[in-house]
C-alpha cells in the first residue's frame, strides 16, 4: 500500500475518533454532576447513562491516541528535519522531503 494511502487513512481515523472523543467529554464535563453519589451513573443525556458516556470517551481517547501515536510515527522524517525548512539556505532541501 502506498505511503500516502496509509497517511490518509490514518488522519481519517483520526478525524472519526476525535469527534466522538470531543462529544462525549463535552457531555461528561458539561451535562453530569461532578462525583458519585447514589445512582449518579444511571443519569441519562440523550437516553445514554453516565457511564456508558464515560466509556465512550475512554474508548475513542484510546483508539485517538493510538492513532496519533501511528501519525507522528509516519511523519518522524518530517519533523527529525523541519530545521531545515525555516533555515533560508535549506528552503529547497525542504521542498523536496
Amino acid at each position: 500500500m502506498k505511503r500516502i494511502i496509509i497517511n490518509a487513512l490514518v488522519d481519517i481515523g483520526c478525524l472519526i475518533t476525535f469527534i466522538p472523543s470531543l462529544v462525549s467529554g463535552f457531555v461528561v464535563y458539561l451535562v453530569f454532576p461532578e462525583g458519585g453519589g447514589r445512582g449518579s451513573s444511571w443519569t441519562l443525556f440523550l437516553e445514554i447513562a453516565k457511564n456508558q458516556w464515560v466509556t465512550m470517551h475512554n474508548y475513542t481517547s484510546l483508539v485517538f491516541a493510538a492513532l496519533l501515536i501511528i501519525h507522528l510515527i509516519l511523519h518522524w522524517i518530517f519533523f527529525r528535519n523541519i530545521k531545515k525548512c525555516f533555515n533560508p539556505k535549506g528552503k529547497q532541501e525542504c521542498e523536496t522531503t
